[in-house]
């Protein structure tokens, strides 16, 4: 038996990367460093040091953080000094950056990956007297950063403005920016703050959140003429007759667009339309919007004639849109037929079409989507959600003015089982007497879990979900859950914080967000033991 026993030291260099490779590179670094001379040898390859990522992982909540103080005392101490001339790309995160970077030298870095960064360590890293800029400036050629989101100040959008500009002449070499990509609206971009914005003849590709239109407009008026790849989130479109010098030049050398709009667009046909016209020679679209229209739904006739047309080098077109009219009076089923018939000719995609009706707002809308869906977010499902596998999708909302039935929520655990935020909106209560003969027939009813959910937000429904959702006989929450929730609907539904049949449930909520905190009793503090309550206005969605 003895003989059978191999000491990890005996094992071959080639199996000792094969089983490291499974680790996190930093994880090997700071183990393994030092313990002896054959084993430096091994994890110094190119391997485990090319690209070097010093951020902790959450698989809990999909989350990273800085390296704990120890570990980051000895990357840069021990570790960082060794391997420096090694490291090509770095990630990193909050207060470890500027201790990292300060570290050693890094004669070989390219990449810098900056993530969580604060605006002040931001001015005192790229604006202050510092070395690091003159050191990185020829160098850098890919550059990720983004800013912590928690200061919501309306100056944010300028002072990101100033440094998005500054960028350009601290690294003159380039090529690819990532900037704040997934940033609030406070602190998007507000370009025509600062209208004198470096020219890059160097940038090919570009990431980018902006706080309207016309800031887009900007960035494609001819100081970026090498850009090739350009994706961007837009909150707004303000204007549909945008005042840019050069918003009718043709952008010959763009390749890849990506267009995200958060809010609804009100002039498509004049904003969204002429600007896709002017990229001659795109290869790859992808557009996600809502837009209010005026006569018609946005189809497959739309986006054929008004677009595609005028590119025909695109080989790849994937959309997710909403668009939305004034009432109209035709059944769903004829309307639809006819809006998925008006993609009969988009041979790559197979294409999803729903109509729905809003009688109470006096509206219909018509959302269509090529396959396989994408995103990470579906919004505005209603009751005519015909359900499907989304894996990508972690962020889902749904919507209407009839009400939602046990069976639509199991079809929404079918249909997202990585669903992590789910918000509801729905004043209608399920039929009463519908809602007693499935409560007196629950055993036959599978119970509705969903594994991964962390937020929920019932703050916009009637009792009926609260008691749906935090009925144990209905539904098994996951623990650590953060609900938010009208603080009278709470009350009635758990009869004054005193209902068995939905104290299983509220045990395992992390975090209570109701409007009336100064109102708590014991009653609350006794009910919730393990929570932490705060006010509605903490609660906090991913989009």
């Amino acid at each position: 038996m003895k003989d059978l026993l191999i000491e990890f030291d005996d094992l071959p260099d080639e199996i000792l990367i094969y089983i490291f490779k499974k680790l996190y590179n930093d994880q090997v670094l700071y183990s393994l460093m030092g313990v002896n001379q054959r084993l430096n040898r091994v994890i110094q390859d190119t391997i485990f040091t090319r690209d070097l990522c010093l951020r902790e992982y959450s698989p809990v909540d999909d989350s990273t953080f800085p390296l704990p103080n120890p570990i980051l005392d000895r990357f840069c101490s021990k570790i960082l000094p060794e391997i420096g001339h090694q490291i090509e790309t770095l990630h990193l995160k909050g207060i470890s950056i500027e201790p990292v970077l300060h570290a050693t030298n890094y004669p070989n870095l390219n990449s810098l990956d900056l993530c969580d960064i604060h605006f002040k360590q931001a001015m005192s890293l790229f604006f202050d007297e510092n070395p690091l800029p003159h050191i990185f400036k020829n160098k850098i050629t890919s550059l990720f950063i983004n800013f912590n989101n928690g200061n919501k100040s309306a100056l944010m959008g300028g002072i990101c403005s100033i440094m998005f500009s500054k960028m350009f002449t601290i690294f003159t070499n380039l090529r690819c920016l990532k900037f704040n990509p997934s940033s609030s609206v406070c602190n998007a971009l507000s370009l025509n703050m600062t209208p004198e914005t470096d020219i890059s003849l160097t940038l090919l590709e570009l990431h980018i959140t902006v706080s309207d239109m016309e800031e887009c407009l900007y960035i494609l008026d001819g100081r970026f003429d090498q850009l090739r790849i350009f994706y961007v989130t837009c909150y707004s479109v303000l204007s549909c007759s945008l005042n840019i010098e050069h918003k009718e030049k043709v952008l010959a050398n763009l390749r890849i667009f990506s267009l995200w709009c958060k809010h609804k667009i009100y002039h498509f046909d004049q904003s969204i339309v002429p600007l896709l016209r002017r990229m001659l020679n795109l290869e790859e679209l992808d557009l996600n919007l809502t837009a209010h229209c005026y006569e018609n739904f946005i189809d497959g006739d739309t986006l054929k004639k008004d677009i595609l047309i005028y590119i025909p080098q695109l080989y790849k077109f994937t959309f997710n849109i909403c668009s939305t009219i004034a009432h109209l009076n035709q059944t769903n089923s004829s309307l639809n037929e006819h809006i998925q018939t008006t993609f009969k000719y988009f041979s790559n995609n197979e294409i999803i079409t729903s109509i729905d009706h809003f009688q109470e707002e006096a509206y219909s809308q018509c959302h269509i989507y090529s396959c396989p869906y994408k995103w990470k977010f579906y919004n505005n499902i209603t009751n005519n959600f015909r359900g499907g596998l989304f894996t990508t999708v972690t962020e889902v909302s749904v919507y209407d003015e009839c009400p939602f039935e046990y069976q639509f929520f199991l079809r929404i655990a079918q249909s997202f089982p990585f669903m992590k935020e789910l918000t509801i909106g729905n004043r209608k209560a399920q039929n009463k007497k519908q809602f007693i003969k499935s409560n007196n027939n629950n055993q036959l009813l599978s119970i509705i879990e969903y594994p991964n959910l962390n937020r929920l937000d019932l703050s916009n429904t009637d009792d009926f979900y609260v008691e749906l959702f935090l009925f144990h006989m209905n539904m098994s929450l996951p623990n650590n859950l953060h609900l938010c929730v009208e603080y009278q609907s709470l009350k009635r539904v758990t009869y004054y914080f005193t209902r068995y049949k939905t104290r299983s449930n509220c045990a395992k909520l992390a975090a209570l967000y109701f409007d009336v905190v100064d109102q708590i009793n014991e009653n609350v503090k006794y009910y919730f033991p393990n929570t932490c309550i705060f006010h509605t206005t903490d609660f906090k969605l991913s989009k």
